[in-house]
């Protein structure tokens, strides 16, 4: 996994750059309408792709987004300013939008093989920035002209079909698959909550918590805790792609702890008395904490 997002954040540099040192070469030659559709092609990919990874690598949500937003203006900042100012502000747009975007997708959809969707995103991005690099040569070389003409719309349809077909083979295999979705449409079906599993440590000097996740929830999801006393607070995870990845309880200052494949350690001091709720990320599953 880390070694293609090293290969594609590469590819990405180099192909954005090569895009970038065009429209500075030929920004006298480039019309202002065609490089502002150029520069909003470009970081709409960019902050796509960026977005996309830092969303796999780190798992969860705030990170992700604040960094695919920062990336995607930066790009159009910087891509537009040869263009002008209507290309600087489009650019800077798209790219906010799409790392936002991108971010999301690979913060909460994470499949169980990741790089397959990241393989596809930079093919995506090869082909549409060779092709943004080509009209940007074509467009300002009054030699060379691109007659797109010729291009059957059967070719088109036939390539879109293919497309679906990859997408459709890759939803019905193993490969891809959003982990979760099973344990949700059974919670669904069944239309009941899971049953409570309450653990009492009260009268415990030094409190710890062995807290499992399970395909319909945490266990246990009710505790009983002293006030002013530190908890240890263990969780496993037994999987590493779902909405258990993040754990939320914010009264206690835990707020989007990121949960790895295998055991995490926390600790909290309850400094109030009262009933507080802890959730995962998506706040579909939750777990209360009585503090005595």
């Amino acid at each position: 996994m880390y070694v293609l997002s090293i290969f594609t954040i590469v590819i990405m540099s180099v192909l954005t750059g090569c895009s970038i040192l065009l429209l500075h070469r030929k920004k006298n030659k480039l019309a202002s309408l065609s490089g502002t559709i150029v520069v909003i092609v470009l970081t709409m990919m960019g902050g796509l792709l960026a977005g996309y990874i830092s969303g796999i690598l780190s798992g969860e949500l705030f990170f992700p987004v604040g960094l695919g937003t920062l990336i995607g203006f930066v790009l159009g900042f910087i891509a537009g300013q040869p263009v002008g100012m209507l290309a600087i502000l489009s650019g800077s747009v798209s790219g906010i939008v799409s790392g936002m975007i991108g971010a999301l997708l690979g913060a909460i959809l994470q499949f169980d093989n990741p790089t397959i969707m990241l393989g596809i995103l930079l093919g995506l991005y090869v082909i549409i920035l060779g092709l943004v690099i080509l009209f940007i040569i074509v467009d300002t070389n009054g030699k060379l002209s691109l007659d797109t003409q010729g291009i059957s719309p059967f070719n088109i349809f036939s390539a879109g079909l293919v497309l679906i077909a990859l997408f459709l083979f890759l939803y019905s295999s193993d490969l891809v698959k959003i982990p979760g979705e099973a344990e949700a449409a059974q919670t669904q079906e069944t239309n009941t909550p899971p049953a409570k599993t309450e653990l009492d440590i009260t009268g415990e000097t030094n409190p710890k918590i062995d807290m499992m996740i399970t395909p319909t929830g945490y266990s246990p999801n009710v505790i009983r805790v002293k006030k002013g006393v530190q908890v240890e607070l263990n969780i496993t995870n037994p999987g590493d792609n779902s909405c258990f990845s993040t754990f939320m309880m914010p009264d206690f200052d835990l707020n989007n702890i990121n949960l790895k494949a295998g055991t995490t350690n926390l600790t909290f001091t309850p400094d109030k008395e009262g009933e507080y709720t802890f959730t995962c990320g998506m706040n579909m599953f939750k777990g209360t904490v009585i503090v005595e």
